[in-house]
């Protein structure tokens, strides 16, 4: 050692020697101390002012000079410097008033320091400071550790003695984000791609299904014929539903006539969600027959004119189907062949619409329509097909429609399309042929979507009219849409031009669509449209500029819904109309619709209706109406179904004209007869639990079944048998149910991937349902590596050591401590994968905590397994994986 550092320490030692407690004796060797040494020496005899400390955050050393600050028997915290030394740089500071905002851990919890305005805001507390809370030291700010350890902390130990701070955070600091990221990165990917899990029909090429009998007894009296007395007469049909060549065959056969009705076998989802569909359809009473396919997407509505839309949508055949708006019932139809179809003046573009159905067998479930004006656009890549063939019986030859559509960019769709039909032409049956080709392109332009279309279609054949002396060649047309969205605003130009072979010339409208409310819409179009000239139109016919004004108003209060909608035009051959409607869904058993039509004219029409809401034991209809336009007539409906096979139906008008049916709809399941069976498009459903050893959710060879769950599927409960299996039946096609079930043993779980099943045709569906064992987390902390510990010693270890357990996201499951032997131990977990952390947040050590992937597994009862052992060092922890 060199001369001076000895004669320095010889200094200090002489002077401390003589201290005896007194600061001022510290000062006489401050002009050959450094800076931080006479601090150091200066806390070791003061209590206030600034000092100098070790700080650990959860038992890892960050700081050797953590800036601490004592002040009237009050211990103060350097903010900055906490956040410099856990790396935390997620904060802004407002450059006029000078709030502090942080967002702390991976929850983005935010806090807010004002020391302007004296208050600290966090977990929607807002903290009025006093004078004792806050020092500020220049630019750094001073907070009163019990304020600090409140916001910040879980834990703080201070070791004044040994000048250490030891702080346990309430959130994860960026050094932990970091670590679990890095070490969860492809198992978070592993969880992302997990999907939910939907079970199907596998497509069989034949099993027996549904049978459908109905039989009515009709009752006629006509009060325009000589021969007003009731008549009497009947009507029956059977229908067929079941899987055939590994598709769905449907078939009606009329039991009166001795006819074969329409009969379909149809492919859902073939190809990207498109149907396949072969069918061979009924023409006439004399047995002849239309055969035909059709491979299609089908998106629930149709599109008939630039403002009309048809909803139609496939559904268990019987069911009654609610058609709901805002809430509220808008309109009820009843499934004919499995198919419900709405055509209603409140189906408007660019709506939300609920389908309830309610099948004959009590089930309810319900399906979102959205009415989008999506112009077929695709997106890059993709393809979307309309193609129809079907036979045409008078001219003995066959009819194509067919349409594709391709994605060339995500912004960009191309469509091009065939059409050929039978055509009378000079008294002689032609084949017309007709392309037509469209582009579509969608984008956004500042933030508001717009849309453009262009197409046309042209006639390749060239016959003309020995009569009107029009060519064929001449038919053609072009046409061209433009729309734009500007928050409320929806800007529309359309134009079509048409060859001489039609009447109409060019049609353009441009609108304006207005929605200043949600409740309210208003739109106004301005239309020049012309026609060729012909001896048959007027002038006023001929050439036509007008304008229309369209004002709607929804408003749903409670339970509800009242529609206005008024339509004015100037157009030559259009009318004014106004509605009112109202909608009232109050009551607990029925719904009551009450619909109001003006016109032009000054005719008058409209309709009462009530109707059951889905009754269990009844499910009936009542309906008057009343219309002006029609001779003032008025008619009276009633419909009653009770218990799901005994039919009742009437209808009565003013002049007495009646008719009445009773019979009976019954339903068969081929499989099993005696099964309670009412809707015809269903499946059943066998559900197998098994116990899933290894957590792939996939039933795999030694895997145990697994015997009285509770399964739920569809409104229904039924337990698995000592096979592990649960049939239901009856289970209404294309809705997707949940599969869930209720375990009463504590060592059992369901997994929490999604179970799903969707029914497409009448076949089978096996649906499995893994069930998770639970196990049991042991860890032991083994300090033997610090060198000559005692018992008490080891002990004061094991009570400053946290163990976190949290899943693969990052979502604390559960905290606990080892006991004082250093096992702990964490009950109810699946054998999957989960991150573990080990912290120590005692003063003794600087030991660095861990963060760890474990995979746990199933253990037999009485087996030991899933045991993790902690090595301690007086620096770090290192794991000894599963043993």
């Amino acid at each position: 050692m060199s001369k001076k550092y000895f004669f320095i320490l010889f200094s200090i030692i002489s002077v401390l020697s003589q201290a005896q407690g007194n600061i001022e004796n510290i000062e006489k060797l401050k002009g050959v101390l450094s800076e931080e040494d006479y601090i150091i020496l200066t806390n070791a005899y003061s209590k206030e002012g600034k000092q100098i400390f070790n700080l650990m955050i959860n038992g890892e050393l960050k700081s050797k000079d953590y800036l601490v600050w004592y002040e009237k028997g009050n211990t103060y915290f350097s903010f900055f410097n906490f956040l410099e030394a856990i790396n935390f740089k997620n904060y802004t500071q407002d450059p006029k008033n000078g709030n502090i905002t942080l967002y702390l851990g991976e929850n983005l919890e935010r806090v807010v320091l004002s020391v302007k305005d004296n208050y600290i805001d966090y977990s929607d507390e807002k903290i009025k400071l006093n004078q004792n809370d806050l020092l500020l030291n220049g630019r750094e700010i001073y907070i009163n550790s019990e304020l600090f350890k409140k916001v910040f902390l879980n834990n703080l130990r201070i070791d004044n003695e040994r000048q250490k701070i030891n702080m346990n955070l309430n959130f994860s600091s960026p050094e932990e984000i970091n670590v679990r990221l890095n070490l969860t990165k492809n198992l978070v990917k592993e969880e992302k791609e997990k999907k939910e899990i939907i079970f199907k029909n596998k497509n069989k090429a034949f099993e027996l299904g549904y049978l459908r009998t109905e039989a009515n007894k009709i009752f006629t009296r006509d009060k325009n014929s000589d021969d007003s007395s009731f008549k009497d007469d009947w009507e029956a049909r059977l229908e067929y539903q079941g899987a055939f060549l590994f598709g769905e065959l449907n078939a009606e056969y009329d039991l009166k006539e001795h006819l074969l009705g329409d009969v379909k076998l149809a492919y859902d989802e073939i190809y990207n969600k498109h149907t396949l569909e072969l069918s061979s359809f009924k023409y006439g009473d004399n047995g002849a027959r239309e055969n035909g396919i059709r491979f299609w997407k089908d998106k629930g509505y149709l599109v008939t004119g630039s403002k009309d839309y048809i909803l139609k949508e496939n559904v268990p055949i019987g069911s009654r189907v609610e058609l709901i708006y805002l809430g509220s019932v808008i309109d009820i139809q009843t499934a004919i062949n499995g198919e419900v179809i709405f055509n209603n003046k409140n189906i408007k573009e660019d709506r939300e619409y609920i389908l309830r159905v309610y099948t004959e067998d009590g089930k309810i479930y319900e399906k979102i329509i959205n009415t989008t004006s999506d112009y077929n656009q695709q997106n890059k890549g993709e393809w979307e097909y309309d193609f129809d063939i079907r036979e045409d019986h008078e001219s003995n030859r066959y009819r194509i429609n067919a349409m594709t559509y391709y994605g060339l960019t995500d912004s960009l769709t191309a469509g091009a399309g065939y059409i050929k039909e039978p055509r009378t032409i000079n008294e002689k049956f032609e084949y017309v042929d007709k392309g037509r080709g469209e582009l579509v392109f969608s984008n956004s332009l500042k933030g508001y979507q717009y849309t453009l279309r262009v197409g046309g279609e042209k006639t390749f054949n060239n016959y003309v009219d020995d009569i009107t002396l029009k060519s064929t060649d001449d038919e053609y047309k072009y046409d061209f849409l433009g729309q734009i969205d500007l928050q409320n605003f929806r800007l529309k130009y359309q134009q079509e031009n048409f060859g001489e072979y039609y009447y109409d010339k060019f049609e353009k409208t441009l609108g304006l669509k207005y929605k200043p409310l949600k409740s309210l819409e208003l739109e106004w179009e301005k239309v020049w449209k012309e026609k060729y000239s012909d001896l048959s139109y007027s002038e006023d016919e001929i050439k036509q500029t007008g304008d229309r004004f369209r004002i709607e108003y929804s408003k749903s209060y409670k339970s509800l819904l009242a529609t206005a909608e008024y339509e004015k035009s100037t157009l030559y051959d259009e009318e004014d109309q106004y509605s009112l409607n109202l909608y009232y869904t109050g009551f607990r058993t029925f719904t009551t619709r009450l619909e109001n039509t003006w016109k032009e004219n000054g005719k008058y029409e409209t309709a009462f209706s009530v109707f059951s809401n889905g009754n269990d034991l009844f499910d009936y209809t009542l309906e008057a109406r009343y219309s002006e336009e029609k001779k003032d007539s008025l008619t009276f409906r009633f419909n009653l179904n009770y218990n799901n096979w005994f039919n009742f139906e009437s209808e009565v008008d003013k002049k007495g004209n009646q008719q009445y049916k009773v019979g009976i709809d019954r339903i068969t399941d081929l499989r099993n007869p005696k099964a309670n069976i009412k809707s015809i498009e269903s499946s059943p459903v066998e559900v197998t639990a098994f116990i899933d050893l290894n957590n792939n959710d996939e039933l795999d060879n030694g895997e145990v079944v697994a015997k009285n769950i509770e399964v739920k599927l569809a409104g229904e409960t039924k337990k698995t048998n000592k096979d592990g299996k649960a049939i239901f039946f009856g289970i209404p096609n294309r809705v997707l149910y949940d599969l869930n079930a209720e375990i009463k043993r504590p060592s059992l779980i369901k997994t929490n991937i999604p179970l799903k099943v969707e029914g497409r045709n009448t076949a089978t569906i096996k649906a499995y349902l893994p069930i998770k064992p639970m196990t049991t987390l042991t860890g032991q902390i083994n300090v033997a590596e610090i060198l000559e510990l005692s018992n008490l010693d080891k002990m004061r270890i094991y009570e400053n050591i946290i163990v976190t357990i949290k899943d693969i996201s990052g979502n604390e499951l559960e905290t606990t401590m080892p006991d004082e032997t250093g096992i702990f131990q964490v009950s109810g977990l699946l054998p999957t994968k989960y991150l573990i952390e080990v912290k120590y947040i005692g003063i003794d050590y600087s030991i660095k905590g861990i963060n760890e992937v474990v995979q746990l597994s199933y253990i037999e009862k009485g087996k030991d397994g899933n045991l993790f052992v902690f090595n301690f060092t007086d620096k770090s922890i290192q794991m000894k994986r599963n043993i």
